[in-house]
Formats: C-alpha cells, structure tokens, sequence
C-alpha cells in the first residue's frame, strides 16, 4: 500500500479557443477529452516573477468534480474562483496547471501542465526555455 500511495499519475492540460475566453480540456487526445476528477486549475504568466495565477478555480471542499473541460473565467459548478479572470495577451507565454485524482485503477493524485502562447489566432505549445537567453 505504501508504494501505491506515494504514486502519482500525469494527466496532459490542453488549451484550445479564442483569447478571450480559452478552454482547457483533459487527456492525451485533445479530439477526445477524458472526463477526469479535478480538484483545482490555474493559468499563471510566466513573465510574472512571482508567478501569481491569472486565473485559478479550486473545487470545493476536500473532493475533487469530474469534468472534461473547464472555460477560462467561468468557475465550474462546485468550484470557487480565486478572483476574477485577468485579460489574457497575445504573445505572451502561460503556464496551465491542473491537479486531481485518478480513479482508476487507484485513487492517487494527479498533475498536468504545459506552456502555451496565443499566436496567429490560436493557442500553441510555447517553446522551450533557453537559458541565458
């Protein structure tokens, strides 16, 4: 039991929409979203030093809500804004993470998250870091 415990599972956060309101969708195919427990999503820019998040919903209470996807500025049911959404910018490099629990085949937590950057009217992976650049 132990080792099942001290397990966690990474589960892909993709992001998909216009600027102004994106969605972020759960799972290796973004066709296909898997409807996974979440228990909390934030988008942080990552020109922001200290990283505060733009946005960020966590579910309420200690369990998380099975959801497919979540829409930027709009708290699920069950889930606490923490604050209202910023405006997002074109160009500019976001960080999407999400957290949760898998069901199967135990319950042991998750996590997931990518870089993107909204660029030519869509949302994308953003590139790779450089140090020293």
């Amino acid at each position: 039991m132990a080792s099942v415990a001290a397990c966690s599972a990474m589960i892909p956060v993709r992001i998909s929409g216009s600027l102004e309101q994106p969605t972020a969708s759960f799972g290796v195919d973004p066709v296909r979203p898997e409807r996974v427990c979440v228990s909390s999503l934030a988008v942080h820019e990552t020109s922001n030093a200290m990283m505060r998040p733009v946005w960020s919903v966590s579910a309420r209470g200690r369990d998380c809500r099975k959801l497919t996807q979540v829409i930027y500025g709009q708290a699920p049911k069950g889930f606490v804004a923490e604050g209202p959404a910023q405006a997002l910018k074109p160009g500019v490099r976001y960080l999407v993470v999400g957290h949760g629990r898998t069901s199967w085949p135990a319950a042991v937590p998750w996590n997931g998250g990518e870089d993107f950057i909204f660029e030519d009217g869509q949302w994308r992976p953003a590139p790779p870091f450089i140090a020293g650049r």
